[in-house]
């Protein structure tokens, strides 16, 4: 016969049961009421912007290399890299670069696995920006829109800082990821669309894990193309990689996302056909490669910045379906992407195409080179003109 305490401790255990249960399958639901800043952004004040004058403000910019090797220099890529967001609050619409938590998964775990496989072919140039909140990316309200052109105004004077770094010849390549894949499709449309010359220096933009709708190379991008080839160059590459049991989330990417428009107004991937390209073999469309094309998966998470990780070889296939590069399982559980109560949305440890990235980016180095060796490297543009009240004429002397 059960005692009332019995009775009592089991009837406890089925409230905590059910209770569990509920915030098992309600953990998305949950996480994000968790996420959903409380403050209305129309009395929101941002933090202070960063001032790209100060080396503070960046996650990482190059050494100085000595006055002699600037030729060399000239020749090699110059990378602008957007991290992806790192930052989640339940105050703040966009996050403080001095943030402790951001900064250090920016530093820690975004930048090395993220920008890691570039650093072999070029110069790393990665700016803190005020990045907006996790949660921006669940609404399509106005407060996410804002918080948005908030940490892309960032990024537009992060990359004038970064071209009078670099000069006006080096070649350029642009790498964004999730957020920073948004940030990255608008500098191509209001820098590159116009600008010849910037064109010209392009190795290629890698934009990863954000949408890239086709139809933007009908107006806002027509004057660049998808990459279609593994060595073509002044192209964008765009993938966003899930494996089977992500399809919540591959229905967010097709339907949900925001992208900006040449007005700067966001408008969504829904009803668009989405570029995939497959990081296996770097064509674009209904492509598949099986895991004996892939190059390797590593995590570089809290190892010394372009130091190489430790490759593991033939870890997935992948298969570019509907917009979403589609993975098998990975071969090592530590690949796969976690997927309860947010960790999802945070960075990866891992970068599933470390070495197919590096080893694609410097192809396409070499490529461009190569090209503009062909070409000629156009001089840079002439300075201010200046009117001059007298003009000397020196004689020629008498020989």
């Amino acid at each position: 016969m059960m005692t009332l305490r019995t009775t009592l401790a089991a009837a406890g255990l089925a409230v905590i049961g059910v209770f569990s249960l509920a915030a098992f399958f309600l953990q998305e639901n949950l996480t994000l009421f968790f996420l959903n800043p409380k403050t209305p952004y129309e009395t929101y004040s941002p933090p202070p912007a960063p001032d790209y004058a100060l080396e503070d403000s960046w996650a990482w910019l190059p050494a100085d290399r000595p006055e002699e090797d600037v030729v060399q220099t000239e020749r090699r890529p110059a990378i602008f890299y957007i991290h992806s967001t790192t930052y989640r609050s339940r105050e703040n619409w966009n996050g403080p670069i001095t943030e402790d938590g951001s900064r250090s998964a920016t530093l820690r775990t975004a930048l090395p696995n993220e920008a890691g496989p570039f650093a072999t072919v070029g110069d790393i140039y990665a700016p803190f920006y005020r990045q907006a909140t996790l949660f921006a990316f669940f609404t399509q309200k106005h407060q996410g829109r804002e918080s948005r052109r908030t940490a892309y105004g960032d990024v537009a004077r992060a990359f004038d800082a970064f071209l009078e770094r670099v000069g006006p010849v080096r070649p350029i390549m642009i790498v964004g990821y999730g957020q920073g894949g948004l940030h990255a499709q608008r500098l191509l449309i209001e820098r590159f669309q116009q600008d010849e010359q910037l064109r010209r220096r392009l190795v290629a933009a890698y934009i990863i894990d954000h949408a890239m709708p086709a139809d933007l190379f009908n107006y806002a991008l027509a004057n660049l193309s998808v990459c279609d080839t593994p060595d073509e160059t002044r192209c964008i590459v765009s993938y966003t990689a899930y494996t089977p049991r992500f399809d919540k989330e591959m229905w967010r990417t097709r339907n949900r996302q925001l992208i900006w428009e040449t007005d700067g107004t966001l408008r969504a991937s829904a009803d668009r056909t989405l570029v995939c390209t497959n990081p296996l073999t770097w064509r674009s469309g209904e492509t598949v490669a099986d895991r004996q094309n892939h190059l390797g998966a590593a995590s570089a998470t809290g190892m010394p910045f372009g130091e190489p990780p430790v490759l593991v070889e033939n870890a997935v296939g992948v298969r570019c379906q509907d917009g979403i590069a589609v993975t098998d399982k990975p071969s090592k559980g530590w690949l796969q992407r976690p997927r309860w109560f947010g960790r999802q949305w945070a960075p990866l440890n891992y970068n599933l195409f470390y070495e197919d990235l590096r080893q694609n980016a410097q192809t396409r180095v070499t490529a461009l080179a190569g090209q503009r060796d062909d070409e000629g490297i156009p001089a840079p543009p002439m300075g201010d003109v200046q009117d001059l009240d007298e003009a000397p004429v020196n004689q020629v002397p008498d020989l």
